[in-house]
Parts: C-alpha cells; structure tokens; sequence
C-alpha cells in the first residue's frame, strides 16, 4: 500500500507540474483528485454491470459510455505524466479511449459503423482533451480530478439523451418516468444550448437581448419540440402530473416551504454582512436532507422531476449571476460573496455539487436501486459530511496528518451513517444483514477518506459511496 501511494503522488506531481507548465490554473490548495475523475465513468459501468439483462438500450448506452469515460481517464493521466508535453492539443493516445468505446458501441450496443465511430470519437475527445479546456476556461475553479468527474457526467448525459430523444420522436412515451425523463433532457438541452449561445455571442448578453433569447428559444424551439416528443402539452403534463394526488401536492408545497426558508436563511445572511461559516452553510445539507428523505420514501418519481428542474435552475440563476442580469444578478452576487466556500473561485459550484450528489443514484438510467443506495448523497453528505463539520469545528483538536480536519469529526462522520443506516435496517428498507456489513464498512472506508481528501466532499463522497454500494 505505501509503495503504491509512493506512486500515486509522484504521478500527481509530474501531472500537475505538467499542466501549470502549459498555462492552465487548478484550483489551489488542493491535491489533484486523479482518484476522483474515475469514479463517474466507473458509476455508470458498474450500473449497466449490476442490471443483468433487464437494461434499457439508454441504460446499456450510459454503461458503454461509462467504460470508455474510464479509459479516458486512464489515458488522459497517462499523456499528462509525460514531459514537454502541450496539454491543450489532442494526442494521439486519445485515440485509444475512442477506438475502443467505438467498438464497444458497435459490438455490444448494436448500434452501426457510422453511429458507433462517431460517438466513440465524441467521448474520446470530449473525454480527454474536453477535460483541459473546462479546465482552461476557468481557471482556478477545478482540480483534475473535479474537471473530470464533472465532464465526464456532461459526457454521460449527453449520451443517454442522443439515445432516448430519438427513441421517443418514434414511439412517444406513455409511462411518467419515460416523460419525466424527456423533459429534463430537452430542458437541460435548452439550457445548455442558452449558455453556448451566451458564451459564443457577446451581444446577446445585454438585458435586453438576454431575455428576448430565453423567451425566443424557449417558446419557438424548446416547447414545441417538447409537444411534438412526447405527442401532448408539455404545460398541461406537468400541472397534472404535480397535481395527480393529495400526497403529491402536500410533498410539493412541503419542498417549496422549505425552498423559501433557504431564501430567508440567504437574506438573512447578506443582510447581516458578514461571511457564512462552514458549519453556517451547513444548513444547507440539512434542508436538502429534510427534502430527499420524504421524498425517496414517498414518490421517488416527483422527486427525480423536481431534482433535474432545480439543477436546471441552478445553472440559470449562475449564469445571471456571471452575466450581472438584472434584477437578480445583483442579489445572487451578494449571496454568492458571503456563502462562497474556499472551493468557489469564479463559479459558485457549491450549491450545484450539493444537488447532484443528493440526486446522483436518481438520475442513473435504471429503476433497480436498492433504498439504501439511493441514500448514497443522504447519508454521505446530509449527515456525514454535516456532522463532521460541525464536531470537527466545535470539539475538534486532534487532527490527520497534513489536513485540517480533525479525528473527532471523522469519529462522529462515522456514528451519525451508523445510526442511519440501522434505522433504515430498522424501518425495513434492508432486507439482507449483508447490507448492512457492507455499509458498515463502506462507511468506514469513505468517512476515512472525507477526512484526507481536499477535494469537493459534495461530490466526491456520494459518487464514492455510490461506487462502493454498486460493487
């Protein structure tokens, strides 16, 4: 073990040398997080790998990807360990990863010459060289390995939309999850495509035009491709589909109850103008905990919906924030200034990695997840990642070598996922004691692990758990 850890940090040296060398600025105080960009191709194989042969041709696509996002990552460290090299160009050994995913395409997906080539050299290169320019276009923002995961995750939702849009322009979706899945995609499609356009042409960023170009896209593109998918209104599904039951709408107005509490929280904050704390923007798992439990218990489906609409908005609301589109653009600067985490440079990514570690195993492509491993974010970061801040700071004063944080805090990381995990067992949610052994020592392994790592806990402990459970 300590020889290959001798390893892994001379590999993190050359890589990351490497790369200040070419002009490209990692976030700092931080190690390079190689271990972490595998882990989001490694989710998606390990998904596909745990279905059987009950997969979905969306799923089986995602799982394919998955393996070639892993080579990718593999041959991406490998050419950056090399000297004198110019990291921004496209080597040839990116090749390799786009070879092989091409053929995973055509051998195991079914899918033709053509389609298999061009989606392999897509995720070869978005994989690979994709990773150096995120990195380049904002700089300070991401380590390696949080570039990786992170594009890497784009990669793998790029790829399971050019599956099941087409998929369902042929034979429209009857069941809600089919549709709930079609309108995030197109929506998330919609709003990527709105920050190209953004990013691309200059002009459109004046108030003005901004809003004219949301609307426009919206109502003449977005809309109607929506109507013609799914074969119905768009604005009339999702009214009904909120309003179906009483459960339903006491859920929904629970959430937005809680939504409005984090504004005031927000407000409250700026009004008092002073700099959030970490165990003060921990309130924020808390509430996010508040909101999952109910709604992985009670209706997974609305939840799935509500939790791609809000990282939707997530990305919105960043991109006003950039662009200082009024009115909003002002108060979300103000709120990004005093809830900023040291992680947060130039893009406020805190909030948008909290959200998607809570909603990771929800957004996979399979309906076969286990309770507990939909909890993966839950328990990692709703109460884990919480209660090690908050007795770390408070009692914390033995702490692991070359870190911050404290023995304490990992000692109470531990407990609070133990008590979880024995009241699900308790609430009948684990049907198996094998289960529970293997959370136990997931738990373990993965609170050691949040108590070394300087990476984004938000993302990299869900994913982590994530993997554990699916092996």
């Amino acid at each position: 073990m300590e020889l290959l850890i001798t390893h892994y940090n001379r590999l993190e040296r050359k890589i990351l040398q490497n790369v200040k060398r070419n002009g490209i600025r990692y976030r700092t105080n931080a190690g390079s997080g190689l271990w972490l960009g595998v882990l989001a191709g490694l989710a998606a194989a390990l998904t596909i790998l745990k279905e059987g042969s009950g997969y979905s041709e969306t799923c089986l696509f995602v799982g394919t990807t998955g393996f070639g996002l892993v080579l990718c990552s593999l041959c991406l460290y490998a050419r950056l360990s090399m000297k004198q090299t110019v990291v921004k160009d496209f080597h040839a050994v990116y090749f390799v990863p786009a070879i092989i995913t091409s053929m995973l395409f055509l051998l195991t997906a079914n899918k033709g010459l053509l389609t298999s080539f061009t989606w392999g050299l897509t995720v070869g290169s978005l994989g690979t060289w994709g990773v150096l320019q995120l990195m380049s276009t904002f700089p300070y923002c991401f380590t390696m390995g949080e570039a990786t995961a992170v594009t890497h995750s784009f990669i793998l939702f790029l790829m399971s939309a050019v599956t099941n849009l087409p998929l369902r322009y042929h034979l429209p979706p009857f069941h809600d999850d089919d549709i709930s899945t079609v309108f995030l995609q197109v929506a998330m499609l919609y709003t990527v495509s709105l920050c190209l356009l953004f990013k691309y042409f200059p002009v459109l960023r004046s108030t003005i035009y901004f809003y004219l170009t949301v609307i426009g896209l919206l109502c003449f593109v977005t809309l109607p491709t929506l109507y013609i998918i799914l074969d119905r209104n768009p604005i009339t599904w999702i009214v009904f589909f909120v309003l179906k039951s009483r459960q339903r709408i006491a859920l929904f107005i629970y959430w937005i109850i809680c939504f409005l509490l984090s504004i005031f929280v927000v407000i409250y904050q700026i009004s008092s103008k002073s700099q959030a704390t970490s165990v003060g923007r921990k309130i924020f798992h808390i509430l996010a905990t508040f909101v999952y439990i109910p709604g992985l218990v009670l209706d997974p489906l609305l939840l799935y919906l509500a939790s791609g609409m809000t990282l939707i908005l997530f990305i919105a609301l960043e991109v006003i924030r950039l662009l200082k589109v009024p009115p909003l653009g002002k108060i979300l600067q103000q709120g990004f200034v005093v809830f900023a985490d040291k992680k947060d440079r130039l893009l406020s990514l805190t909030p948008i990695y909290l959200l998607c570690g809570f909603s990771l195993p929800l957004w996979m492509p399979t309906n076969n997840l286990t309770f507990l491993t939909l909890l993966s974010g839950v328990i990692t970061v709703g109460f884990g990642d919480t209660a090690a801040s908050y007795v770390g700071n408070r009692w914390g004063s033995h702490k692991w070598p070359d870190t911050k944080k404290t023995i304490e805090g990992t000692v109470a990381c531990v407990l609070i996922q133990f008590f979880v995990i024995f009241a699900v067992a308790a609430a009948g949610f684990i049907t198996h004691p094998r289960y529970v052994l293997r959370s136990v020592l997931a738990i373990i392994t993965i609170s050691v692990v949040e108590g070394h790592i300087n990476q984004v806990d938000n993302m990299a402990l869900p994913l982590s758990m994530y993997v554990f459970f699916m092996m």
